[in-house]
């Protein structure tokens, strides 16, 4: 049986204590106005960027995906009883883009961060009343393009009134720390007791007089059971009247035996992921980050990048309710500015700030394993750099001593060796796109700890085998898990004999109508791409075969693919007008041989296996019907199969979704008789109920997301409708 025996608590009573602060929630309905425009109602969080069509002459250009920005204002009200004011009164504000004034009852109340990714306080002592208070903020995102990919526009993260009693927790002080009790490899002891865990609460409580007081918690678990990526177990106890969710688990990292989760190391398949929430844009409410993290990891991911910013902590709920492991990253740029208007024009009077947010709202996340502190920076080469870097370090670990701190380096054209002593600064160190150098790094730095903190999607294989062969490389993270919006065009295929052939960076790349990123491993509507599948294959054991087939070249035009894309690979075998022709079937599978059918007839068998990266591939002439593949195990038997087939005549659009909360997911596909998906057969889809937003995963599909219908793209178009009414009205 488990038991919590408590050694030590604070003197203030959970049962007393937890009616001593309530936490209001103002999301719900506002009102609003773009520019100066007509006032209507909308619902916090809400991102007002999302509600426009992407336009050639938008003033955000491709970086932001062409979407509007500009500013805004919002209205509400809300009531306090008198005996409120005797209170501590804050409103809080989890995040607003950007550059915010608060005003309550018509008199400026407070400011939001310049960062708009890092949440702000707003006291109102002396400012609110008894009765209803008038709250405006308005929001100024009208300094273009202001970052390298889609931010989103308003109040597009949650809002809360908190009413405080002393004595109280602090906010933000709050600080957990876990140790387990066996310094051994193995779970368990020689001497065959059981396992224990200690764990320490510690935090700054308020007193009546204004005065603060250490407030501190310890307590042993005995035969805890651990947080992981497959058992992400939480606890929950009371602290200072607070409630409080942990998990319990040790984190090490070396050269010799690499990244060590709970005494046992751990490889991490991680992905990069953006903060927008495709086409629900930067709109962040529980069910869309808990979907987000489901996604990554139903796609057999174990960790996830927050690049290159603080993200909502809602998603970090998630990650620690499904086990993901986070690189929590912070900064995108820090001393040069990398676009017109972005936070590197403030970051030497600011970061200090931001920074002390982030950790101190993320530390009690068991999720969180490592702090980033910055992406590809210009000044990379220069002293100021390695400077920055040691400062942004041992600032951190006096808020948090127990994660290590990496950050993520490139290399464009510069002398490698230069950034030595920026990366001597790191626990980790990162490298974006440089798995190249992994080897000669380490014979001049055996001690360097490595992580692949961006890799192409196409090298999966390459980067996979690199991770398993050497332990002082901890792992991967694929740019990028999740199609995202902004950094327009990137990760796309084109036809060079009808399209501007070059990279989405490049000056003469205008990008419209593409207003998105098709590098990720899954599209804006949710579906899988057969690359997906694949890295999943290769660091899975359990994976299914699973069968996809190449675009022939020359099928709809003559095929080009771009730094960030793989060859266009579908689930389909619908290819009219290629009968007779060359195509090639991609089969990624665990078992050790597969055989490939067409029509019933074998058309070969291939050795896959760990020789070949799980991976076996077959080029036949194309004929409509069936096309099967068979995994098959060592002694020749059958272990499983993925089946496609040649779509008919479209007959019918099939419907399924997925629900969580106030909100479900639906799906539409166009179908044929037999109920096969038909991938070339597209047509408007109208969804019904309370529609928030619907999208495709085509990223050159300008209708805006909120519009009530759209278009399927290769047969598929997805809907979030909300479940539940909208209350909180102003």
């Amino acid at each position: 049986m488990r038991t919590i025996s408590l050694m030590f608590a604070a003197a203030l009573a959970a049962s007393q204590a937890a009616a001593l602060s309530q936490r209001v929630s103002l999301d719900g309905a506002w009102r609003f106005s773009l520019e100066g425009g007509e006032w209507r109602e909308v619902h916090v969080p809400h991102d007002w960027s999302i509600e426009s069509a992407p336009a050639a002459d938008a003033p955000t250009s491709r970086e932001w995906g062409f979407y509007k920005a500009g500013k805004g204002e919002y209205r509400r009200t809300f009531d306090l009883a008198p005996d409120d004011l005797a209170k501590n009164l804050e409103l809080v504000f989890d995040g607003v883009f950007r550059n915010a004034e608060v005003y309550v009852n018509g008199a400026l109340a407070g400011k939001g961060t310049r960062y708009g990714y890092t949440g702000f306080r707003v006291p109102l002592a002396g400012k609110a009343k008894a009765g209803a208070n008038e709250l405006a903020v308005k929001v100024d995102n009208s300094a273009l393009p202001g970052s390298r990919w889609y931010m989103g526009s308003g109040i597009y993260r949650s809002v809360w009134l908190e009413k405080r009693t002393c004595p109280y927790l602090e906010p933000g002080s709050l600080k957990i720390t876990t140790q387990l009790r066996n310094e051994f490899s193995s779970w368990g002891r020689p001497d065959g007791s059981d396992p224990q865990a200690h764990v320490v609460l510690a935090g700054v409580k308020v007193l009546a007089d204004g005065s603060r007081e250490n407030a501190y918690a310890a307590f042993t678990v005995e035969n805890p059971r651990l947080w992981s990526p497959e058992t992400p177990y939480l606890y929950e106890t009371e602290f200072c009247g607070e409630k409080v969710s942990y998990g319990i688990r040790e984190v090490k990292w070396s050269a010799a035996n690499g990244f060590v989760l709970n005494g046992k190391p751990v490889e991490l398949h991680g992905a990069c992921v953006h903060h927008d929430n495709g086409p629900l844009g930067a709109a962040s409410e529980p069910e869309f980050e808990y979907r987000k993290a489901k996604q990554l990891k139903d796609a057999g991911f174990n960790a996830v990048r927050t690049s290159h910013n603080p993200v909502s902590e809602s998603f970090l709920d998630a990650c620690d309710k499904l086990g993901l492991l986070v690189m929590d990253d912070m900064f995108d740029g820090r001393e040069r500015v990398k676009t017109k208007g972005d936070y590197c024009e403030v970051f030497k009077d600011e970061w200090r700030r931001d920074l002390e947010w982030i950790v101190r709202r993320d530390r009690v996340h068991p999720s969180v394993v490592m702090w980033s502190v910055g992406n590809e920076v210009l000044e990379r080469s220069e002293p100021s750099a390695a400077e920055t870097t040691r400062a942004m370090r041992d600032f951190i670990r006096t808020l948090d001593a127990t994660r290590p701190v990496t950050q993520a380096l490139c290399l464009w054209g510069e002398k490698w060796e230069d950034q030595d002593a920026m990366a001597a600064a790191l626990d980790i160190v990162g490298y974006n796109y440089l798995e190249n150098l992994t080897e000669g790094d380490h014979k001049r730095l055996p001690n360097r700890i490595i992580v692949y903190t961006e890799t192409y999607p196409r090298d999966a294989a390459n980067v996979w085998r690199r991770i398993v062969k050497h332990p002082y490389v901890i792992g991967e993270f694929v740019w990028t898990g999740i199609d995202y919006l902004g950094e327009s065009g990137i990760g796309r295929n084109f036809y060079s004999d009808r399209e501007t052939c070059g990279e989405h960076w490049q000056p003469h790349m205008k990008q419209y109508p593409w207003h998105g990123a098709y590098c990720g491993d899954i599209d804006l509507a949710g579906t899988r791409k057969p690359i997906s599948h694949y890295r999943e294959t290769l660091w899975n054991e359990s994976a299914k075969t699973y069968l996809a087939v190449r675009e022939p070249d020359g099928w709809k035009g003559k095929i080009a693919t771009s730094m960030w894309s793989v060859w266009p690979t579908h689930d389909h075998w619908t290819f009219a007008g290629w009968e007779g022709r060359e195509v090639t079937a991609e089969v990624y599978t665990r078992q050790p041989k597969v055989r490939l059918y067409l029509n019933g007839k074998l058309v070969g068998e291939r050795e896959a296996g760990e020789a070949n990266a799980y991976k076996a591939e077959f080029r036949l002439a194309y004929e409509p019907g069936e096309l099967k593949a068979v995994g098959v195990a060592a002694d020749g038997s059958v272990v499983d199969e993925c089946v496609l087939r040649t779509a008919g005549e479209p007959a019918d659009v099939r419907f399924s979704e997925w629900r969580f909360g106030r909100y479900k997911w639906v799906f539409a596909e166009v179908v044929d008789a037999r109920g096969t998906v038909c991938p070339y057969a597209d047509r408007e889809v109208a969804f019904e109920g309370d529609v928030v937003a619907t999208c495709s995963g085509d990223l050159t599909d300008c209708v805006p997301a909120t519009s009530r219908s759209r278009r399927t793209w290769l047969g598929r178009a997805m809907a979030v409708v909300r479940l539940t009414p909208r209350t909180d009205a102003p």
